[in-house]
């Protein structure tokens, strides 16, 4: 027991129902502003600041790869972040980030849920997922 059994029964009431979709070609300038902001580039990979081509060119690429699936979340008011699976036989490495004008909002947790679903009908051979999280990350280690 670590004593926050409430704030987690009140988070599941008020979690905000999202739904994914595949990503298409059209996406890449959607999620461009979120991908390159600073607050979801810190966390990233490579933090350094991204140029539209090389993302679009990139995001062409993870659309064309059977092995990754590059999801949209989406709430009633709209798109509110990406998850990305690379998929390895049984083992799918997940990625994610949202539109930074939605953070603190409970949508980590909603968007990875929902992705798992996702996951669970669409590649139902994956049982395992990992995700690296950077030192310093709470909003993804509490998700």
């Amino acid at each position: 027991m670590d004593g926050r059994g409430c704030a987690r029964v009140v988070r599941e009431m008020l979690a905000v129902p999202l739904t994914v979709r595949r990503a298409g070609p059209q996406d890449a300038t959607l999620v461009f502003p979120w991908r390159n902001a600073e607050s979801t580039r810190r966390h990233s990979g490579d933090p350094r600041p991204l140029k539209l081509k090389g993302h679009v060119a990139w995001f062409g690429r993870v659309l064309a790869d059977p092995t990754r699936f590059l999801l949209i979340g989406e709430s009633e008011d709209g798109p509110v972040g990406v998850l990305r699976y690379d998929v390895s036989g049984d083992e799918a490495m997940v990625s994610i980030y949202l539109d930074p004008t939605r953070h603190g909002q409970g949508l980590g947790t909603a968007l990875l849920r929902a992705g798992e679903q996702w996951l669970q009908r669409e590649v139902p051979s994956v049982s395992r997922l990992v995700a690296t999280v950077h030192v310093g990350n709470g909003a993804s280690l509490g998700a």
